[in-house]
């Protein structure tokens, strides 16, 4: 039986900002197909300080992972590095001011093909809400919510919701199979520190890969 996070889920790690990465780790028998993608943003955390810290350290000691050494952002502005992340491209952004792009992104790839996709952000306060923020939530750290194609339809917008859903799916096992996981300014390490960005992880992926019904092989 191959790993479980090999047949099952392929975690993304995603650090934007500052980045700093160790040396690749190669992953032994790569599987041709992924049943789930969990794709977590952290920012402003350089790699090496917060592969020091416990949690994080024990994924890449427990589970086949990929460190990608030669990877820099694309800007210095953060939705500029977001837009870029969905779409290939940073659109020519050169700062967080709220803005509507149209354009293809990753969402229009994912639902050619039929693949169910949700992005879980950290007190976002919900019902397709397209104002500039509350609290440590900046609508500019969720480049979804800026896609013309999804503000304009109700169904795709309500795919954003908050971290509250992401904790019912987890628990009723039925996380999508393209989720993209966007901690608060502080817990992403933005405005927070690789403590911060470490227990945020946690708080995220233990549940994930100690659910035994959510982890056990699909092949």
């Amino acid at each position: 039986m191959k790993s479980k996070i090999q047949n099952l889920l392929y975690l993304g790690l995603f650090l934007f900002g500052t980045l700093s990465f160790a040396q690749t780790t190669p992953v032994p028998n790569p599987v041709a197909k992924l049943d789930k993608v969990i794709w977590v943003w952290l920012e402003n955390v350089p790699f090496i300080d917060l592969s020091n810290y416990r949690y994080t350290k024990s994924l890449w000691l427990n589970y086949p992972s990929v460190r990608f050494t030669s990877y820099a952002p694309v800007s210095l502005i953060t939705q500029a590095n977001t837009f870029a992340m969905i779409s290939g491209s940073d659109l020519g952004i050169l700062d967080n001011d709220l803005t509507r792009i149209f354009t293809p992104t990753v969402l229009d790839m994912l639902e050619s093909k039929n693949i169910p996709w949700k992005a879980y952000a950290e007190d976002f306060p919900g019902s397709c809400y397209l104002g500039g923020g509350i609290g440590n939530y900046k609508r500019y750290r969720v480049p979804f919510l800026s896609v013309a194609q999804v503000q304009s339809d109700r169904y795709r917008c309500m795919k954003v919701v908050s971290f509250a859903n992401l904790n019912d799916d987890i628990k009723n096992g039925s996380l999508p199979r393209f989720s993209v996981i966007i901690p608060n300014l502080l817990s992403s390490g933005a405005i927070g520190t690789p403590a911060d960005a470490d227990a945020t992880l946690k708080e995220i992926l233990n549940p994930i890969v100690v659910n035994p019904d959510l982890m056990q092989s699909t092949t």
